[in-house]
């Protein structure tokens, strides 16, 4: 055991867990058991180490108010406001901060906005509107829902492989045009953050090197409800330093809906 103070409060296994620095980990562990403990613990180790600056560790969970308390967390341990975290939050909001930078990459100004859903819908509702496709047959949600599982798959439009389905192939043909329209429009959605990024590192080598050497370490919480879009853009910024700790509990999944697998 190391003689640092925030190490009395951790058990056997999360100390290990905190001290083990070089390398994928994966930690899984039922509700209650400690496991942000575990990540933030380690947050803070890492700092104190100084086996990276702040800035060179990325912390993802799924929500803002999650993130928050990720960050109050490690400032208490390290008796001082966790600054120079800039890359602490939900997939969502880096993403967002990532794609305000290379916005061009993918035909938008960095000054983008981001819809809601009710924006979507009734940018759906528009084209199916112009398209003659009666919205009282077919729910422009359900349109919605479609086009969003393509997006939490990786998919743009062009990269959909339809399997004979005349229905899906309408949407498919929205799906286009909604993307169109979002990107004249200077806008994207919630799923367009992640995709667009993944799209970014697919395309520009480059770019992908920049941030995945930059992240020394990468810690995620809730890992059991990451979709396979989230689990690209992972993988594409672990790609060079492979130091990632991955932290969850498959009895507490709960996106599943979403993709989450």
């Amino acid at each position: 055991m190391l003689n640092l103070e925030y190490f009395k409060s951790l058990n056997e296994k999360q100390q290990e867990a905190v001290s083990y620095l070089e390398g994928p980990l994966l930690i899984v562990a039922g509700a209650g058991s400690g496991k942000t403990k575990v990540l933030t613990s380690r947050i803070a180790h890492i700092i104190k180490q100084k086996k990276a600056f702040p800035n060179q560790v990325l912390a993802v969970t799924f929500t803002n108010k999650a993130a928050k308390e990720m960050q109050s967390r490690v400032s208490r341990i390290l008796k001082k406001e966790a600054t120079g975290l800039t890359w602490l939050g939900t997939f969502h909001s880096i993403s967002a901060k990532l794609l305000r930078k290379h916005a061009k990459a993918v035909g938008l100004n960095y000054k983008f906005s981001i819809i809601d859903e009710d924006d979507q819908t009734r940018l759906i509702k528009n084209i199916c509107k112009s398209e003659n496709i009666d919205i009282k047959k077919i729910s422009p949600n359900y349109v919605l829902s479609v086009i969003n599982k393509w997006k939490n798959k990786g998919l743009y439009p062009e990269d959909v492989i339809l399997k004979k389905n005349l229905l899906e192939k309408g949407f498919l043909n929205i799906y286009k045009i909604y993307q169109t329209k979002l990107i004249n429009l200077n806008a994207c959605d919630f799923g367009d953050l992640l995709l667009h990024c993944v799209k970014i590192f697919e395309r520009h080598k480059d770019i992908a090197e920049i941030y995945s050497k930059n992240f020394k370490y990468i810690l995620v919480d809730e890992y059991q409800d990451t979709n396979h879009i989230q689990s690209k853009w992972l993988n594409f910024l672990a790609n060079h330093n492979k130091n990632i700790c991955c932290v969850g509990d498959d009895d507490q999944s709960i996106y599943s809906w979403r993709g989450a697998e």
